[in-house]
């Protein structure tokens, strides 16, 4: 196996960076059992002079068997300087906190600057910290977090800089990478300046720490939802290790999750935010909830019916949505290729788009506004392109051309197109964000540049005013808590049949399975396949199973679900709320079959739009314009082979609905499967509008 070795290795560690490069290369079998070269383990301890300290934690910990062992990881050696600086450190903190005057202990795990008295268990905190169960060079660190959880199940953050030679420095956790990609036989070693962050608090609690974020903090105390955001890991799910048989698309085996955590996303607003409205403590901010939820009258603040409970819990989701993911993201595979690319899965100019219910029980719109050539301005008066921006609940017909991050709506003047700030800009700015940590063991933090209001009719009417299309996977919190929904094949779960995992029963309370022959998969984005996001579900066999829709504001919706038609496929009963909709839909029929009357835009004489009325007719639209097919090397709604079907149109009430998918073909062998990509509610109102463009229609 080739190595890449830095010249000069020990007088290296004392400059700032190597250059990050690497290659890629397989893991040579021959050396299964008996490594003929070094592991990371012996890597480490044939520099003992550098890593002696990190070594003994490892061998405490029993970690350094693991890395002599066959695999695939990543460690981020810190130095001996590193590692002794942390204890005493550590130490230092924790007996400051015993003195008289301190407000409370913190416990830091660490009662002594000797190395040798340290615990058993802060030996095994320290080294899962610095271990990953993938190989990743510093070539395939992009983004703001690394593609795989450490062996603390923690995410690391990352971020970028230059030195005084405009040399490209890299930090893992605010620690800087002094030398980089030690290939061995089994992983990569990286050496780090300072020991990666162990922490383990929460959300609540890593909100708590950052004194900027205090209002907010408080907020989410007194109301009682911080209670809501302390689950990390289901302990009783014991189904890791399975696996289901007949499950993929070709009826072969598939794994089950092999995990089952919890997760949360919080979008805070800093107290400068707070400030600028005159809001300087918690009192302030519920008198001013209570002009904003006029109806929500109960005093007591953890009631759900309380002004200040629902304005804190639209600011949380039960999703942990790193910044990266916030809306969709380009996936890395094991080896460094790219497995999806949503820049080239997309049209170029289309919105990026997710939505998500909050804990108030209200939808959530993250919109990167890729279609818009509007700019803005920062504080400093530089400029700022919207289409390369991230907000929440951003509307197109709402927003103040001439000042469009302080856009409002209303008569209570909420603001929309609310900015999340990118977490370099919180990092760097250390004066107004300091300490800034991003990542909590549980989930996400994100600064937001106003107050977060949900208010029906401007989300009706402005924010929700269109096509809300849905993602199977995103309607699913466990997809996304447990690296289902964005799996790169780096975390060390190998696939017999592609990327995927069996969605068993009972693995997320957002599903319903009705039958045990209900064979119920997730594939992950791949840039192969044609659908929405590179990504789907299929329920293969005798199929019968139901999804939870995020409840939108009240209203007439039309409800469509897409899927990609196939020979195979079976013929399927829509039911939304149990109630039958319409006639059995046969999914074995192609667009272009007279039953559904799909044409071409290029063989219609009128770019296609009597066509659409004919399909429409017939209950079917063609696939949006917004992404590509990869078959068709163009918008996906050139491909025949899919389509969107109009399953009802209802009026939902603010109330939970269920849209049921259930196979009422009787195969002999079994075969059915239904393909299922995403569902779409659109307002009817929306519908009847005369105004619409063309290209609005077909998004």
């Amino acid at each position: 196996m080739k190595r890449i070795r830095s010249a000069g290795f020990g007088l290296i560690l004392g400059a700032s960076i190597l250059a990050l490069v690497g290659c890629v290369e397989e893991i040579d079998q021959h050396n299964r059992y008996t490594f003929t070269g070094e592991t990371v383990g012996s890597f480490l301890e044939s520099h003992d002079n550098v890593y002696s300290d990190f070594n003994y934690v490892l061998a405490r910990s029993g970690v350094m068997s693991l890395l002599k062992a066959y695999g695939t990881y990543t460690c981020f050696a810190p130095t001996n300087e590193a590692l002794r600086q942390f204890i005493t450190e550590q130490d230092s903190i924790y007996k400051a906190s015993l003195m008289p005057g301190s407000k409370k202990v913190v416990w830091t795990g660490i009662t002594s600057p000797i190395l040798e008295q340290l615990s058993d268990s802060m030996c095994t905190v320290i080294a899962h910290s610095h271990v990953l169960p993938s190989t990743i060079l510093t070539t395939e660190m992009e983004g703001d977090v690394l593609p795989a959880r450490n062996l603390n199940d923690r995410y690391l953050t990352m971020t970028y800089a230059v030195d005084s030679l405009l040399r490209s420095l890299l930090y893992v956790n605010r620690s800087q990478i002094i030398s980089a990609d030690e290939e061995v036989e089994n992983g990569v070693v990286h050496t780090v300046a300072k020991v990666l962050n162990p922490s383990t608090n929460t959300v609540p609690t890593q909100i708590k720490e950052m004194p900027f974020l205090s209002i907010f903090s408080e907020a989410l105390e007194i109301t009682g939802l911080e209670d809501k955001m302390q689950l990390y890991k289901d302990e009783s799910y014991t189904d890791y290790d399975k696996i289901a048989s007949n499950a993929d698309m070709g009826g072969n085996s598939m794994r089950y999750p092999p995990s089952r955590y919890f997760g949360y996303t919080a979008f805070c607003e800093p107290d400068h935010v707070f400030q600028d409205m005159g809001i300087y403590s918690v009192d302030d901010l519920y008198r001013q909830c209570r002009l904003w939820y006029p109806e929500a009258t109960d005093t007591d603040f953890k009631n759900e019916n309380n002004a200040l409970h629902k304005f804190i819990a639209y600011h949380l989701l039960n999703y942990h949505l790193l910044y990266t993911r916030l809306v969709f993201y380009n996936l890395k595979a094991s080896g460094g290729g790219v497995s999806y690319n949503s820049e080239v899965h997309y049209q170029n100019r289309s919105d990026r788009t997710e939505y998500y219910e909050t804990m108030q029980g209200t939808m959530l719109k993250i919109m990167i506004p890729r279609s818009s050539n509007i700019v803005g301005y920062n504080d400093d008066g530089s400029e700022r392109l919207l289409r390369n921006t991230i907000f929440l609940n951003f509307s197109h017909e709402a927003v103040n051309v001439a000042d469009p991050f302080h856009t409002t709506v209303g008569k209570k003047s909420i603001p929309v197109g609310v900015r999340v700030m990118n977490p370099e800009e919180a990092k760097s700015d250390t004066e107004r964000y300091p300490h800034f940590e991003q990542e909590a063991l549980n989930g996400s933090i994100h600064l937001i540049d106003r107050p977060l209001v949900y208010d029906e009719d401007v989300m009706a009417g402005y924010v929700l005013n269109g096509i809300i299309r849905i993602n199977y996977d995103a309607m699913v919190p466990e997809l996304t808590n447990n690296h289902i929904r964005w799996y790169d094949g780096t975390a060390g779960y190998s696939m017999p049949n592609g990327k995927g995992f069996f969605i068993p029963n009972g693995y997320s309370e957002h599903v319903r399975v009705y039958n045990d022959e209900c064979r119920l998969s997730y594939y992950a984005p791949y840039d192969g396949y044609d659908e929405n996001n590179g990504d789907f579900c299929i329920c293969r066999g005798q199929f019968d199973f139901a999804y939870r829709l995020p409840r939108v504001p009240k209203g007439t919706y039309e409800i469509r679900v897409s899927y990609i038609a196939g020979s195979e496929r079976g013929i399927v009963q829509f039911y939304v709320d149990d109630e039958i909709t319409g006639i059995p839909v046969d999914n074995r029929i192609y667009s272009t079959d007279p039953r559904i009357g799909f044409v071409d835009d290029a063989q219609t004489d009128d770019n296609g739009v009597a066509n659409d009325k004919a399909m429409k007719n017939r209950g079917y639209l063609k696939l949006p314009i917004t992404y590509r097919s990869v078959y068709m090397n163009g918008p996906a709604r050139r491909y025949s082979h899919g389509l969107r079907l109009v399953v009802t149109t209802k009026y939902l009430t603010d109330d939970i609905h269920w849209i049921r998918i259930k196979n009422v073909h009787e195969s002999d062998n079994g075969s059915d499967f239904y393909n299922h990509d995403y569902v779409e509610l659109v307002p009817v109102s929306w519908l009847r509008r005369e105004d619409l463009t063309l290209e609005q229609k077909r998004q």
